[in-house]
């Protein structure tokens, strides 16, 4: 494992840190409270750090945090200028009619979301695509699409719950109501015996 002398500050005590090959990345993670509400898998970019010690095979992946950051700061502060925007949404390779070769022409144009594609100004459409409106018109109807099954989706699992409830409710209700059956003959046959 990777190990390192720090002082209380972050700063490096010896210098074992320029051994060390650091790479700060994006990697997507999914977001499965808006996936879950949109139907459809939404991805939000996270800062990851990867460290290499030279001479070992040894790599930690983690997520970025204040300490790394500030360790190394260097390679924070290159892969910041090199990466200004976090990417939130339904990535490309998310939609089954848009091919490899498509993809890739549209990163080109730093279209990496089926949101970023619907979003683009009626200017650049042309210049980015020679089919790009077709292309608009099935990635606003697979996402209109996923919103619509959502909604069933969670209208589903809502009616569900509430048979869920209402079942346990009719279950409570009729122990109740046995428990008072079972009750009431003991009361009857009380009365009759004082009557004798």
């Amino acid at each position: 494992m990777l190990q390192v002398n720090l002082a209380q500050n972050g700063e490096v005590i010896d210098r074992t840190d320029d051994s060390l090959l650091v790479r700060f990345f994006l990697h997507p993670e999914l977001d499965e409270k808006r996936s879950n509400e949109e139907g459809r898998p939404i991805y939000r970019d996270i800062e990851m750090v990867e460290i290499m010690s030279a001479g070992s095979r040894d790599v930690l992946h983690k997520k970025s945090d204040d300490m790394s950051r500030r360790r190394f700061k260097r390679q924070y502060d290159a892969f910041k200028s090199a990466n200004s925007e976090i990417i939130v949404g339904t990535p490309l390779s998310q939609f089954p009619f848009i091919s490899a070769s498509e993809r890739k022409e549209l990163e080109y144009f730093n279209i990496f979301t089926g949101e970023q594609l619907i979003a683009m100004p009626d200017g650049n459409i042309d210049k980015v695509s020679v089919n790009g409106r077709d292309l608009i018109k099935k990635v606003k109807a697979f996402i209109d699409m996923a919103k619509d099954t959502s909604i069933v989706s969670r209208m589903t699992a809502e009616n569900e719950s509430l048979k869920r409830e209402i079942a346990l409710i009719k279950e409570q209700m009729d122990k109740i109501l046995k428990m008072q059956q079972d009750f009431e003959p003991e009361a009857k046959t009380s009365k009759g015996k004082k009557g004798i």
